[in-house]
């Protein structure tokens, strides 16, 4: 809490050492801080802008004048800045918001920008930092992860994250229960209808919960054969490979693997 308000007090500073650079007469500070800065009047149009302008989108300072901020970013991003100045507008003076928002270069390059957009007497002050590798970063990384699920969902089988208690409450499942259980995902994940442990035949729990923890202890796999009760009241028996997910300092965080139909007899 100390370090939040910590952060939120030097942010604060920040700010008004930034409102009163805009008073001095020349404003050298506004114009030598290393990042992009506007400020708005109250209808979003440019009154003055710093190098870091021209260095992040590319627009020479004195062509962009009186100009709509809004006219230099992606089409589908301004109806979301206008929203912004309007809540900001009716905001008491100090409120800020904070986006990220696609700008266009005048070669057509798209460009992510974090914003920061704060309320003053006077209209909006704006920052502006490209944020183009991070956001890529994120959005390959929500690819890959898109690809995995994909991938996951299209096993004959049940890929599982699960905490271990006696409920296996379930933090991830695959599509591949629905066949195997006979109940969706969302059904199974935090126990929304069903605990897992339920679902395992009242004879085999006391049994896979042993065993599990077992190879917890050992940090070794586990592989579990027992049945289980489907949606329908049928029994199936399954083969199950588990592993323990722990921490730097070796406690067990959960418990995930992939659960299949046995066709060995229980």
């Amino acid at each position: 809490m100390k370090s939040l308000l910590a952060h939120q007090k030097t942010l604060s500073s920040w700010w008004y050492g930034l409102l009163a650079s805009l008073r001095r007469e020349r404003g050298q500070e506004f114009e030598s801080l290393p990042l992009a800065l506007a400020r708005l009047d109250h209808q979003g149009a440019i009154q003055q802008l710093n190098k870091g302008w021209e260095e992040l989108t590319g627009y020479p300072v004195q062509a962009c004048l009186y100009r709509a901020q809004a006219s230099y970013m992606h089409p589908e991003d301004q109806p979301l800045w206008k929203q912004a100045l309007i809540r900001l507008g009716k905001a008491p003076l100090g409120a800020w918001e904070q986006m990220q928002l696609r700008f266009l270069t005048p070669d057509g390059e798209r460009r992510w920008v974090e914003v920061r957009l704060r309320h003053y007497s006077q209209g909006f002050i704006v920052s502006l930092g490209d944020a183009t590798l991070q956001v890529e970063k994120q959005q390959a990384l929500a690819a890959r992860h898109r690809s995995l699920c994909n991938l996951l969902d299209s096993l004959p089988a049940m890929v599982y994250r699960c905490r271990n208690n006696r409920h296996w409450t379930m933090e991830y499942v695959s599509e591949g229960c629905t066949d195997l259980t006979g109940y969706r995902p969302d059904q199974l994940i935090n126990s929304q209808v069903v605990t897992f442990n339920s679902l395992i035949h009242p004879d085999d729990r006391d049994r896979v919960w042993a065993e599990v923890q077992q190879s917890l202890q050992a940090r070794s796999p586990a592989c579990l054969d027992y049945r289980l009760i489907t949606a329908d009241g049928c029994t199936r028996s399954v083969h199950e490979r588990a592993s323990g997910i722990y921490s730097d300092n070796g406690d067990v965080l959960g418990v995930e693997g992939i659960i299949f139909v046995s066709h060995m007899p229980h």
